[in-house]
């Protein structure tokens, strides 16, 4: 085995001063044409100014971690987050890879254990701490290159709420208003934790007691927000209402119109458009145009038509 393959880089901007990371920190020596990972911190022990500065001083942006230890490392980047991201030097686009990278690890654990009212907390300060660097900065669509395209249920459900939150500033919505979209559209899959993942990845087109088993998603997805009852009621509408259709031929309910709650309308847009451009066992990933052309083309009357072209105009901004 490529014992490269056993160690993974991390940013060196997201080791603070004098803080226990908890993992075993390595730098990568390269010399002879052999790659060898030597330690330079113990996991128990807190990493000293000077270390830093030395680093930095050799133009090291990157140590490194093994794979075992990945958790533990993203455990510690949620609990130190905020300082994390606002420490002198660190770039936009690392902050985003950041954000990024803690939510995919945090929906793994929602689905995981879906029922945990500690999970849901973590989704909420995630949505709350996005919020606040997309609002202060103006340069976040960056993170939109830095989305999945290989689908998963974890990466749809942080594309969708990476999505939606980028398109809830375009559109002006209140802050409170962001935290219950984002909160929703990061949940709005929870209820596929209920369901066999054979269902949901496979390749081949569903029987119809498949897809029957499959639509019940949206229902268990709302009892499970419910029973953990940690969320305002606005979050239930991407949860419940992202397959409806303006045209009324959705589900579960067949909601016509403006019987679809706004946040209902947004995740169905954003449902679509993140499945439709992402490669999933039975698909190719569209380009964002080709997503665009077949969801005005091929799914008329699925979508709020103001909703649809505002989302157009977001894009066209944001994908420079």
């Amino acid at each position: 085995m490529n014992i490269s393959n056993e160690y993974i880089p991390v940013l060196l901007s997201t080791i603070l001063v004098d803080t226990i990371t908890g993992c075993n920190l390595y730098v990568k020596n390269d010399e002879n044409n052999k790659i060898t990972y030597i330690l330079y911190c113990t996991g128990t022990n807190a990493i000293s100014q000077d270390k830093i500065s030395g680093l930095k001083k050799n133009k090291i942006d990157y140590l490194y971690i093994h794979e075992q230890d990945h958790k533990k490392y993203l455990q510690y980047v949620e609990l130190c987050f905020n300082k994390i991201i606002d420490a002198e030097g660190i770039s936009n686009t690392e902050k985003l890879q950041i954000t990024y990278n803690l939510a995919k690890n945090i929906m793994e654990d929602v689905f995981h254990d879906p029922r945990s009212p500690v999970h849901m907390k973590r989704v909420k300060n995630w949505v709350s701490n996005t919020i606040d660097i997309f609002l202060k900065d103006e340069n976040t669509a960056g993170i939109l290159t830095m989305l999945a395209f290989d689908y998963g249920t974890y990466t749809h459900s942080v594309n969708v709420s990476v999505l939606g939150l980028l398109f809830s500033k375009y559109l002006n919505l209140k802050v409170e208003e962001m935290k219950a979209l984002g909160a929703g559209l990061m949940l709005h899959d929870i209820g596929k934790s209920q369901i066999s993942p054979q269902i949901f990845n496979k390749k081949g087109t569903l029987t119809n007691e498949e897809f029957r088993k499959m639509k019940m998603h949206v229902r268990f997805g709302k009892r499970l927000l419910l029973q953990v009852n940690d969320f305002e009621d606005m979050v239930i509408y991407p949860v419940m209402q992202h397959h409806e259709k303006i045209d009324g031929k959705g589900y579960p309910k067949g909601l016509k119109g403006d019987a679809i709650h706004k946040y209902g309308k947004i995740a169905a847009i954003i449902d679509v458009y993140d499945a439709l451009t992402t490669k999933r066992p039975y698909s190719y990933a569209r380009t964002p145009y080709e997503a665009l052309k077949f969801m005005k083309d091929e799914m008329r009357g699925s979508f709020d038509e103001k909703l649809f072209r505002d989302f157009i105009l977001f894009l066209k901004q944001a994908i420079k």
